[in-house]
C-alpha cells in the first residue's frame, strides 16, 4: 500500500506547475522488481495468475530500464552537441522530462493492473519483499 501513497504523491508533484517532475522509481525499485519475479510462484499458487503478475513485473523492469537508457542516450547528445542556445538546451531536457513523465504513466497503470491480479494478501506479501 505504501507504494500507492508514494505513485500518488508522485502524481500530486507531476501536477504542480514549479514544483519537480515526477521521477521513476529509483534502481532500488528494480532491484526489488527483480526479486519478486522469482518468488511470485511461492505467493501465488494459481499458474495462471502468477504468470501474468510475472509478466508484469518483467514489464514494469523493462519499462524502467529502457526509459533510463533512452534518457541516458538524450544527455550524452546534449553533452556531445553543445546546445547553440538556452532555448536548445530547454528543448533537450524537456524530451527526457516528457519521457519520464510518459513512463512514470505506464509504470502507475502497471501496479494498477497488478493489483487486479494480487489478492490484498498476495500484494502485501510481495510488497514487503525488499
Amino acid at each position: 500500500m505504501s507504494l500507492f501513497v508514494a505513485l500518488g504523491a508522485l502524481g500530486l508533484l507531476a501536477c504542480g506547475g514549479e514544483k519537480p517532475p515526477a521521477q521513476l522509481p529509483s534502481t532500488a525499485a528494480r532491484d526489488r522488481m527483480a526479486t519478486r519475479v522469482e518468488l511470485v510462484n511461492l505467493v501465488i499458487s494459481n499458474p495462471g495468475r502468477a504468470a501474468k503478475v510475472r509478466s508484469l513485473y518483467i514489464a514494469m523492469d523493462s519499462l524502467l530500464l529502457d526509459t533510463k537508457r533512452a534518457q541516458a542516450r538524450q544527455l550524452a547528445l546534449l553533452g556531445a552537441e553543445r546546445p547553440s542556445s538556452e532555448e536548445e538546451t530547454r528543448a533537450g531536457f524537456a524530451v527526457v522530462r516528457n519521457a519520464e513523465a510518459s513512463a512514470l504513466e505506464r509504470y502507475i497503470a502497471l501496479q494498477l493492473e497488478l493489483r487486479r491480479f494480487t489478492t490484498a494478501d498476495e500484494f502485501a506479501r510481495l510488497d514487503a519483499i525488499h
